[in-house]
């Protein structure tokens, strides 16, 4: 260790990998599909965020995932987890300055170690989205997989389960995201 006392960034490594390839899907090439579906969107999200850096972005909300994992959580709704994860960056992302001339992104652009904030912030999404009824935690995780056709597709599919059409599916997505939300800010207090 070096008398600077700075703290190494942290690495993805096959285990972590491995680890969230078996929380996304119990057979490894379904795993694969469902990681590729899971980085283009985040990829889109940040897209959509007008964050240039997306693939970076994206990349470090895996590897803040797998490490997640690696540590031993249990994550019921990894892909409400991971939306939790990459709004937190794509505030970050915005603090950044623009690219450097030379194309890259600064070395300090992604954090070594999650700022205590943040780890804060992803404990209360688990804890909120662990009190939510589980109809209610499954609405709002299925209304959020996928992309593109498949997105759209799922959440007809969702709406014709639970018996409501495609607009109250919607209202009540929009409520349930407003809940977790009121709940994350009142647990960071």
């Amino acid at each position: 260790m070096s008398d600077s006392g700075a703290k190494t960034k942290w690495q993805l490594t096959q285990t972590a990998f491995d680890r969230l390839l078996a929380a996304l899907a119990p057979e490894r090439e379904e795993a694969g599909e469902r990681y590729i579906l899971l980085r283009n969107n985040l990829l889109r999200f940040f897209e959509t965020r007008s964050i240039t850096a997306s693939g970076e972005a994206a990349d470090e909300v895996l590897n803040r995932l797998a490490r997640k994992l690696e540590s031993g959580a249990e994550l019921e709704a990894i892909g409400a987890y991971a939306l939790g994860i990459a709004r937190l960056v794509a505030l970050e992302f915005r603090r950044i300055p623009e690219e450097t001339a030379a194309g890259e992104m600064p070395e300090s652009a992604v954090p070594a170690e999650l700022p205590e904030e943040t780890e804060e912030r992803i404990e209360c999404l688990e804890k909120c989205l662990g009190e939510l009824p589980e109809e209610n935690r499954r609405i709002i995780v299925e209304y959020y997989k996928g992309s593109k056709r498949e997105k759209i597709d799922n959440r007809q599919m969702l709406a014709e389960s639970l018996r409501i059409p495609l607009t109250a599916l919607r209202n009540r997505a929009v409520r349930l995201r407003d809940k977790l939300e009121s709940c994350i800010r009142r647990c960071m207090r």
